[in-house]
């Protein structure tokens, strides 16, 4: 497991000052493709980047909440995403 994987596992550290980003049900689509753009250009990201996304991930606000062992899935779900990638001619 990832640095961020272990730190994210931890009871996070929330700023009280910081701003969170919460949407209402129809601007999902927005979110999920935002999302879907930071996924396509993964690997292109420097690591340090990478490890950013994952740990603010970890503790954004979302209408899913309480997901076991988020941290570790969110790390597997990157690693196994250039998989599923397809370039569109």
């Amino acid at each position: 497991m990832s640095d961020a994987a272990n730190a994210a596992t931890k009871s996070p550290e929330r700023n009280p000052h910081k701003i969170v980003f919460k949407y209402p049900s129809e601007d999902e689509t927005y979110v999920r493709r935002l999302g879907a753009a930071a996924l396509a250009l993964w690997t292109t990201l420097p690591p340090e980047l990478q490890q950013k996304l994952l740990a603010e991930a970890n503790i954004v606000w979302d209408r899913e909440y309480n997901i076991p062992q988020l941290a570790a899935k969110l790390e597997a779900f990157v690693k196994r995403h250039p998989s599923k990638l397809t370039r569109l001619t």
